[in-house]
């Protein structure tokens, strides 16, 4: 793109030979432009209000500046200019610079391009992880994918267990069979057992027709059950039979059925401590914990940060049409320091919610939540325990909804339980 007063020279545009050239007409404005589409070079008359605006717009946007006085030349440079010429200018000097530019941009390219391949080699099923212990989590489902009938997956709320659940199922046998998922915490008491195996018509007020349970809506495919550590003692039991025996029968009748679907469960507690506290069935635990697959927190496989930002970013870009071109160096820098108490749903969300309000093409640290940005200040001013970190972020997010827990516990991305949770652990009122 070239925005000079002065109509460029058949001198100008050779150095430009082989590239497309935009010449921006007299009155048109280069911060629309770069908005409109995007571009690598720019080549402007000196105006560092403009290469400011456009920077913020488009970091990879390399500026030349023509024209100006000298005493210019350091701040344009401290703005982000990649050069900057008085008039007369050098035309061999100018002719180097864009040359190195065009080569950076070159292998700016080819790094992108190994990027998305790296992205493309560590995403599986969506799930996207390259650190070792996910790796292990891969190649572990690879392995007992033909042949489970039962697995548990642990792991703190928002670290993807579902997901993960779903890449089991995809690659299983059954994987073109349904997937039917559950909260065994979302249902009141007292309707799990109907919902979960179903019930005849006048087995209890309001049942006005039979209805089929999710065990028979799985068929033989996979059920599963998310946070099953809330599942009433009461019907523990009747799990357990399932499990063992493959046998159930619905509310109010005496026909037994079959269970042939493979049941994988959930949960954020630990089950072991649930047994130790009569909160769970031991005979239970026993049966769901063969095979156990644990999800690290994000804190905890930060490497894979840069990947998830890529994926989720794709994927906005993808279900909204909106055109972002990536994540500014600082506020990557940003992200990766945090410490992401609500793992990587929390993750999706502040980038979702970033993509959604920026103005630029780049998603910036102003982008993002003041809550990560009072976190960073906060540790640059005296370092504090995980614990307390995690507390003080809970309070913010809780004063910046309101105290509204509900909305709180949407941005911090995990349920109002886990929430409720949270709060009565680190005393928060």
């Amino acid at each position: 793109m070239i925005g000079l007063k002065d109509p460029p020279n058949s001198a100008l545009l050779d150095l430009f030979e082989g590239c497309n050239v935009d010449i921006l007409a007299g009155d048109e404005s280069p911060l629309d432009a770069v908005q409109r589409s995007p571009y690598d070079i720019a080549l402007l008359e000196s105006d560092l209000d403009v290469l400011k605006a456009l920077k913020g717009a488009d970091p990879r946007l390399e500026v030349i500046l023509i024209g100006g006085e000298s005493t210019k030349a350091v701040e344009a440079v401290k703005q982000g200019a990649s050069a900057f010429f008085e008039k007369p200018f050098d035309i061999a000097a100018l002719r180097n610079i864009i040359s190195h530019i065009l080569e950076l941009i070159r292998l700016r390219r080819e790094t992108g391009e190994l990027e998305r391949i790296l992205s493309s080699k560590y995403t599986f099923h969506g799930i996207v992880g390259r650190n070792p212990r996910m790796l292990e989590v891969l190649s572990f489902i690879r392995r007992i994918a033909p042949y489970y009938k039962t697995v548990t997956i642990v792991g703190e709320t928002g670290t993807g267990k579902e997901v993960i659940a779903k890449a089991l199922h995809e690659i299983s046998p059954v994987g073109k069979d349904p997937f039917v998922a559950f909260n065994c915490g979302g249902v009141v008491e007292s309707l799990v057992e109907s919902e979960l195996f179903g019930h005849k018509k006048g087995a209890f007020t309001g049942a006005v027709e039979d209805k089929v349970g999710l065990f028979e809506a799985a068929g033989t495919g996979t059920l599963f059950l998310d946070e099953i550590g809330e599942l009433p003692l009461s019907v523990q039991a009747h799990l357990l039979r399932v499990l063992q025996d493959g046998e159930f029968r619905r509310v109010g009748s005496n026909k037994t059925l079959r269970a042939k679907c493979r049941v994988v469960a959930a949960t954020n507690k630990d089950l072991e401590e649930e047994v130790k506290k009569g909160n769970f069935r031991e005979d239970l635990f026993y049966r769901l914990t063969p095979l156990k697959i644990s999800v690290p927190p994000l804190r905890e496989r930060k490497d894979d940060i840069p990947l998830l930002l890529r994926h989720f970013l794709r994927k906005f870009c993808k279900r909204t049409g909106k055109r972002l071109t990536g994540i500014s160096r600082p506020a990557q820098a940003l992200l990766l320091s945090y410490d992401w108490p609500g793992n990587v749903r929390e993750l999706e969300n502040v980038i979702e919610r970033a993509a959604i309000l920026t103005r630029d093409t780049f998603i910036g640290v102003d982008d993002l939540p003041a809550f990560m940005r009072e976190a960073r200040t906060s540790r640059a001013e005296a370092p504090m325990s995980l614990d307390e970190l995690n507390k003080r972020h809970i309070e913010k997010v809780l004063r910046q909804c309101g105290g509204n827990r509900t909305r709180a516990a949407e941005m911090l991305g995990i349920s109002r339980r886990s929430l409720l949770r949270k709060m009565e652990k680190y005393s928060i009122k």
